[in-house]
């Protein structure tokens, strides 16, 4: 018996090993965050472990698994800055394990009668993945075209998302229009989310809802905000760009969550 279970062992240590040397580490780091995952060295694919640190306060925002690209097994989120329990997803079973209700609004954006209206809800829209992931990803080598920064040019674009039922995401519709290469890239980004939705629920059943994606290039929060609610229906970019003489650079992006007054992007 003990025979066979060293052969186990070391048929397991073997495997193991031999994965290990398939795998191949990446990091990168954007901001405060960085992100270590691995990739599997013949198909390319990410495989194995993956975590999403924030440096400055050393938590650990996201860990699991990756099998073929695709998420596999539980995986852990924690709330931005505070490493507090967010939520944890069993991907394999598609299953929400557990979600902290303090750390969700109960409002959202839903489709009602009337078209889409801002009502309580059991649960909004979930995003699984970590707290703020979607604005992080887009954030991320988001690019403004050079001759933009050259003349200076200001503006915002507002794309808008829907989800259905089912979790289904389509869109997106554009509300405001700035700069259709930002837009462009912002789509591919979201197309490419691993994560997936949970629908809102109301009511005790789930309901289709909506979300707007608004990406501010160099205007002052001061142009831009007003009021003191956190609509949780906006995801909001800030992306601020400087210029020299002879070159262009972009000197910051914030991803932060604005506040906005609504009536201003319809």
């Amino acid at each position: 018996m003990l025979k066979l279970i060293l052969v186990f062992i070391l048929s397991a240590t073997h495997i193991s090993i031999v994965q290990a040397q398939k795998l191949k580490k990446h990091t990168e780091q954007f901001g405060n965050y960085k992100e270590v995952w691995h990739v599997d060295k013949t198909s390319k694919f990410r495989c194995g472990e993956s975590y999403l640190l924030n440096v400055k306060t050393k938590d650990t925002l996201a860990i699991g698994n990756y099998f073929n690209a695709s998420r596999t097994g539980v995986w852990k989120f924690n709330q931005d800055k505070t490493g507090v329990e967010y939520m944890v997803y069993d991907y394999t079973n598609d299953s929400l394990i557990f979600l902290n209700q303090l750390l969700v609004a109960d409002s959202f954006l839903v489709k009602t009668a009337l078209g889409y209206e801002v009502q309580k809800v059991d649960r909004p829209l979930i995003y699984v993945g970590a707290e703020n992931e979607i604005k992080r990803t887009i954030a991320q080598d988001i690019d403004i075209p050079v001759e933009f920064m050259k003349e200076g040019k200001l503006g915002l674009s507002v794309l808008q998302y829907f989800v259905d039922e089912q979790g289904n995401l389509t869109g997106p519709k554009l509300v405001s229009g700035f700069c259709r290469e930002i837009e462009n890239s912002v789509n591919q980004k979201i197309a490419m989310l691993p994560g997936k939705f949970l629908p809102a629920v109301v009511n005790g059943h789930t309901t289709a809802s909506s979300f707007f994606i608004r990406i501010n290039v160099g205007l002052l929060s001061s142009e831009l905000l007003s009021g003191d609610g956190v609509p949780p229906y906006i995801q909001h970019v800030d992306v601020q760009y400087g210029t020299g003489t002879t070159t262009v650079k972009r000197v910051s992006v914030r991803t932060e969550i604005r506040t906005v007054d609504f009536s201003e992007i319809r």
